[in-house]
């Protein structure tokens, strides 16, 4: 049955050995339009004609990455030239041939690329352990033949049928010199295995292998002469190493695919068993060989040779390898700082956070991905580029939360992570939705003594509080005792302290404290207030987390002036002197005096301290500041009644 319709001739490309090469349009039964490559190959007789289609009907079940599809086979007689023509529809690439790529790289004596060769080999054996495996043999491979398809992606073309391989006259006729090379010794008696393929693909290894030592005449002569004697191999095979730094192990794989005899020669299937072949079957991402994969530093290193798109490009392939990830999350630290990088900046962390989660057992590995995702946000900051995170990086950074629950180092770098990103309201409704609270409550208990992930995860509580989302209050309730635990333990550690009132401040004005908590609460923030007055950002902090409390309570105002260390309205005077000129602060402050006065008792305390003198000194101070004159008159009048 046809499936497909062929319309007129395109092209004719150049014949190969055995047959003609056309570019014709097909048609399929959905009416849409493909080239494709019809190899037409004279028949003798209707007889030799029927057994080549029966033995190629076997080629229209092949179906693998690196095979050439074939469309439809068919007999058709040509009645110009009276001759029957056996017709086989492949698969169009629409680009060259690996003949020409070696062509092109032996003229100017330049190296094929390890990378290349890798991902060449590993193909190559996958795709003839495929048709091996069901007893089909290519008969015919040399480099005209191998189709490239990409940089680095080929694709066997053009089988053969033993029917027309053993065609002692066409061979005669058609068939010249140099179209032999690569054919094996015992195949010139016209038999054809398995391990005939083995040597051709050998043949055509070290034709790639030798494009900088050695001129078309030279490989040609080589060729035919390691059919009678492979000690020739050898000093080719030294003259390379001579020449190139290579530390790929290929002229062991050479020696043995290069065998005169077939029977020491290796059967595909051998060769997946060999542990150089089983690397560039991985690197080759093999479909008909079953690995579990592994690659070693050497060939970790020859495919992370290029720029950043050709690292990412890597870490997709590998995603499942170790030490792959870990090799390419180190050569991305060396890209970061480049202005070059910063279009790439999301999908390096997409890929970081990807190979952390999927390697979460690998401390290394966590840490050295934790370190370059703080790299990768703070230049994000520098050069005011936007990483928009989504839920699954959010997502994969709260996993490795809990699977390395013990890795106080680890946890230091992600508390510091998830800090940062939490400053934007996108990553922080993530965060919010992925339920990251309980884990910050259980990391800071475990580590109240680390100052890092104190002052980090004060910092997300902070952002999670303010955010308008709605936010489980039982939650940020259970959040006041330990971030209270923080204060105290680390009311000498300025950063944290600062970190820490800012938490109590948001989660006050959440309602989040109850009638317990205001009179200990006070006092600790006043402690925090005495221990770094000479902190702005603290005493801002401090002052707008006890005005909070002092709305709410009156005990809260009552402890403020009546504190056993010292009354709260001497500390309110020695933070404005020392911050007289940071409108922020006074700011704070005169919001703080604001709420005292809300209570008689608290009055009378301030006017026996003069605190209307303070207030009329800071009108002089900030005359052209409308919230600090409103704030200052509103708390004069009060005091004034």
């Amino acid at each position: 049955m046809r499936y497909v319709t062929l319309g007129g001739v395109l092209e004719q490309l150049q014949p190969g050995a055995l047959g003609t090469m056309l570019v014709v349009e097909l048609k399929t039964q959905k009416g849409a339009e493909k080239k494709c490559i019809i190899k037409q190959v004279e028949c003798i007789e209707e007889k030799q004609a029927n057994e080549a289609l029966k033995e190629a009907r076997d080629l229209l079940k092949l179906h693998h990455s690196n095979i050439c599809a074939y469309k439809e086979l068919f007999v058709t007689w040509d009645n110009e030239i009276s001759s029957l023509f056996l017709c086989l529809v492949m698969q169009h690439s629409g680009q060259g041939d690996l003949s020409s790529v070696i062509k092109e790289k032996r003229q100017q004596s330049e190296k094929i690329t390890d990378r290349v060769i890798l991902k060449f080999l590993g193909q190559m054996v996958d795709a003839l352990f495929y048709i091996h495996k069901q007893n089909i043999f290519h008969r015919n491979l040399k480099p005209s033949n191998i189709l490239v398809t990409g940089e680095a992606s080929f694709m066997l073309s053009d089988f053969s049928t033993e029917t027309l391989m053993t065609d002692e006259m066409k061979w005669k006729i058609r068939v010249e010199e140099n179209s032999k090379s690569w054919m094996a010794p015992e195949t010139f008696g016209f038999s054809f295995t398995e391990k005939s393929d083995i040597w051709s693909l050998g043949c055509i290894l070290l034709d790639m292998m030798t494009c900088f030592v050695l001129n078309a005449g030279e490989i040609t002569s080589l060729l035919q002469d390691i059919r009678q004697d492979t000690s020739r191999l050898k000093g080719v095979l030294t003259l390379m190493q001579n020449a190139d730094n290579s530390s790929l192990p290929l002229s062991p794989i050479l020696f043995m695919m290069l065998q005169i005899q077939p029977s020491m020669r290796p059967t595909a299937k051998d060769l997946t068993g060999v542990p150089f072949i089983r690397e560039c079957l991985a690197v080759a991402g093999a479909s008909s060989v079953k690995l579990k994969r592994s690659l070693p530093p050497r060939i970790i290193d020859v495919l992370l040779e290029g720029g950043i798109e050709s690292v990412l490009e890597f870490m997709q392939a590998f995603w499942d390898i170790e030490a792959a990830q870990t090799k390419a999350i180190q050569l991305l630290s060396s890209f970061v700082r480049d202005k070059s990088a910063l279009p790439y900046l999301l999908t390096f962390t997409e890929l970081i956070t990807f190979a952390m989660k999927t390697h979460v057992d690998s401390p290394k590995l966590q840490v050295d991905g934790c370190s370059l995702l703080l790299e990768i946000f703070s230049q994000a900051l520098e050069q005011d580029v936007v990483v928009a995170l989504d839920e699954n990086v959010t997502s994969s950074l709260l996993d490795i939360v809990r699977k390395q629950s013990e890795n106080e180092e680890l946890l230091s770098l992600v508390c510091t992570l998830l800090m940062m990103i939490s400053a934007s309201e996108v990553a922080a409704e993530n965060l919010r939705k992925v339920g990251v609270i309980p884990d910050l409550l259980s990391i800071l208990r475990n580590f109240l003594h680390n100052e890092q992930i104190c002052f980090s995860c004060c910092g997300v509580l902070w952002s999670l509080a303010v955010s308008e989302n709605n936010i489980d209050q039982a939650l940020l309730k259970s959040a006041v005792p330990v971030t209270s635990a923080v204060l105290q333990e680390h009311l000498q550690n300025g950063t944290v302290t600062e970190s820490a009132c800012s938490a109590l401040w948001a989660l006050s004005l959440q309602g989040c404290l109850t009638e317990n908590d205001y009179e200990p609460t006070t006092a600790l923030l006043m402690d925090a207030l005495r221990m770094n007055p000479e902190r702005p950002v603290l005493v801002k902090n401090a002052c707008l987390a006890l005005a909070s409390l002092l709305r709410l309570s009156e005990i809260s105002a009552l402890r403020f002036i009546m504190d056993s260390k010292g009354s709260g309205i001497n500390l309110i005077r020695y933070a404005y002197h020392l911050h007289f000129d940071d409108p922020e602060v006074v700011k704070n402050i005169c919001m703080l005096i604001n709420e005292m006065v809300q209570y008689d008792d608290v009055v009378l305390d301030m006017l026996s301290q003069k605190m209307e003198e303070l207030l009329l000194e800071i009108k002089n101070c900030f005359p052209s500041s409308t919230e600090i004159m409103t704030l200052a008159d509103a708390a004069l009048v009060k005091l004034q009644e």
